[in-house]
């Protein structure tokens, strides 16, 4: 009886947590916490009618996410967006992931074509659920199955190290209706040009989306300003 109360009592704080993740995430992608912004544990508990323990559970998972800075002087506080690293992360990948789509339009082999039209299966199956963050997840598993298909060690290692540093940028886009919206869509224009080996279309499409996201990560900054 006892290890069942346990049991219950890990199961509930580990749901209170995860829905204050949710909730500070949130107010994150929606710039109402805006950059920089101090998040005082013993306030935030105070407000949302829990104990310190979920608050600093769920300011960990954040800071994990990039979302949040934890610092031993000043505490945990909304991390301070660069509209310059921005920027400069999202040149190189708008470089090398162009070059990367083209590359993967003519070594495409029919196995290879079947794996991404299940993974665009998969993401319509998270916009239907209306699941941001899944979507997100399978998104990056599309590109890391692309670029992987020219079999070239050092791009796609250039290529995953970036995805990975604009995280946070894309958790950001995703938040933004204008990027989520077409996401199935233009995954789906994009396994067209990838059907007719059509290297240059998969290039353009890769490098247009990619400029369409950062542009609207730039506006996003600049009114967080």
């Amino acid at each position: 009886m006892e290890e069942e109360r346990a049991e219950i009592a890990l199961l509930t704080r580990q749901t209170t947590q995860e829905s204050i993740v949710d909730y500070l995430r949130k107010l994150i992608l929606s710039h109402q916490l805006r950059s920089g912004e101090r998040l005082v544990q013993s306030e935030l508990a105070e407000e949302l009618g829990v104990s310190r323990t979920p608050v600093r559970e769920a300011l960990h998972q954040l800071a994990s996410e990039g979302l949040v800075t934890l610092s031993a002087y000043k505490g945990a506080s909304v991390t301070d967006f660069s509209l310059r690293d921005l920027e400069e992360i999202y040149c190189v990948r708008i470089a090398l992931e162009g070059y990367a789509a083209n590359l993967a339009t003519q070594f495409i082999s029919n196995d290879d074509f079947q794996q991404l039209e299940a993974l665009v299966s998969q993401m319509k199956e998270m916009f239907r659920l209306g699941d941001r963050l899944q979507l997100l997840e399978v998104n990056r598993d599309f590109y890391s199955f692309l670029y992987a298909i020219p079999n070239q060690q050092r791009l796609y290692e250039m290529i995953m190290q970036h995805l990975d540093l604009a995280n946070v940028y894309r958790r950001m886009a995703f938040s933004l209706d204008s990027v989520y919206m077409s996401t199935v869509a233009d995954h789906e224009e994009l396994l067209s040009a990838l059907r007719r080996h059509d290297a240059q279309a998969a290039e353009n499409l890769t490098r247009l989306w990619l400029q369409e996201t950062a542009d609207a990560l730039i506006r996003l900054l600049r009114e967080m300003d």
